[in-house]
């Protein structure tokens, strides 16, 4: 070889060597934070929501990211937990937006909670969504800035309620018992006044402490209130105990109906056979029909679930998800990640997703959402109202075990 060959080549090595040692251009990033329960009573429902916000991340990104304008984003989230805990999840929030310098956030699971963080977020005016913080007073406080795609709290049993106005013979005798806490307050005044509204005797209807570790003083008064329905507002653990209570002192409504938790499979775990024809409110099943610009439509997205967590998806993972979609498309119409022109888009969107159809008011809160109701049929939670989306038609009344 040539001295001038020599010299070509060495150049040539030493350039290659250079351009593999340079880093690849950075992606553009699109960082989100999150506080959720991954430990405490909230556990449960906390992981399943950060399931949901996993999935949007990582379908979003497996098809190139989000485009904002002329560039195009991949999604990081940041998690912390918040331990269940109202205060820790303030000062988490605080955290991802000061420290790790987040440009939106995903809510915690609660609305009590989420009451908490909402304020912290409204200060610095960073976008967030709080699809599993419904009560309707977080949205009654003038906020601008959450957003959230499900139904407020409020209407969280009425489902049960309608459903069980078509059985023949009709329930006459209604309790409504819950743990006391914000969502759980909520739903039971809503359930309360809808079920006399309906024309409902509602011979029972108090709460206990959330942090009770023995209900059987409460089994005792439904029993003596001998009620055809019981209708629970709490959350999967301490309705486990209060369930579990009921069935040692052979409390046994003719319907029996949560307004959350029906579709967390631990949650029917624990109760075994006992499970049997319990009803639940969800706020989304695999079985409607909503078109989705991410997943396709709702049963697109509960393949996504199933292929990435090997289980069926319950509507906590689902309204994560849909959360993300949300964001996603306001992204999309806003143009920036400036907070207030995505708000401004968020009010602006008239979407679909496959989680329902989203239209905002001032309030952030989605006047279309809609729910559903499902019961323990064979071991499995099965749609049964509305009729136009029922998987099999509701056992009334509940199989006395």
């Amino acid at each position: 070889m040539s001295w001038n060959s020599r010299i070509a080549a060495t150049f040539g090595a030493a350039a290659l060597c250079s351009a593999l040692a340079m880093p690849a251009a950075a992606q553009d990033v699109l960082k989100i934070g999150a506080s959720v329960s991954l430990s405490g009573p909230f556990a449960r429902e906390g992981q399943l929501l950060r399931d949901g916000y996993d999935l949007w991340r990582d379908t979003v990104n497996a098809k190139g990211g989000v485009k904002v304008g002329d560039k195009t984003y991949k999604v990081d989230i940041v998690y912390y937990d918040d331990e269940s805990k109202a205060p820790t999840s303030a000062r988490l929030t605080e955290k991802l937006i000061s420290e790790d310098k987040v440009s939106f956030l995903f809510g915690p699971y609660s609305s009590g909670i989420a009451t908490a963080t909402a304020a912290i977020s409204e200060r610095y005016r960073v976008l967030t969504l709080t699809p599993m913080a419904t009560a309707n007073s977080l949205y009654a406080r003038g906020y601008k800035y959450i957003f959230t795609p499900s139904p407020l709290a409020d209407a969280g049993l009425h489902p049960l309620l309608n459903l069980a106005t078509t059985f023949s013979p009709k329930p006459t005798k209604v309790a409504i018992v819950g743990p006391d806490d914000l969502f759980p307050n909520v739903t039971g005044a809503g359930a309360v006044k809808k079920a006399q509204e309906l024309g409902f005797e509602v011979v029972y209807a108090d709460k206990y402490p959330k942090t009770a570790t023995d209900l059987s003083a409460v089994a005792t008064q439904i029993k003596s209130a001998a009620p055809d329905v019981v209708l629970a507002t709490g959350y999967a653990q301490d309705t486990i105990l209060l369930f579990k209570s009921m069935q040692e002192l052979r409390v046994q409504p003719k319907m029996l109906g949560v307004a959350m938790s029906i579709g967390v499979e631990d949650f029917r775990t624990a109760l075994g056979a006992s499970a049997e024809g319990l009803m639940g409110v969800d706020y989304w099943v695999p079985t409607l029909s909503y078109k989705d610009p991410l997943f396709g439509n709702s049963d697109g997205f509960a393949k996504a679930f199933e292929a990435k967590y090997k289980k069926p998806p319950t509507y906590h993972a689902a309204s994560g998800a849909a959360a993300g979609v949300v964001l996603q498309l306001a992204l999309e119409k806003a143009g920036k990640l400036d907070s207030d022109a995505v708000r401004s888009a968020m009010l602006g969107l008239r979407a679909q997703t496959f989680y329902g159809p989203v239209e905002f008011d001032e309030r952030g809160v989605n006047t279309k959402a809609t729910l559903e109701a499902s019961q323990i049929v064979g071991g499995q939670p099965k749609v049964i109202y509305p009729e136009a989306v029922r998987e099999v038609a509701p056992v009334y009344p509940r199989p006395q075990l």
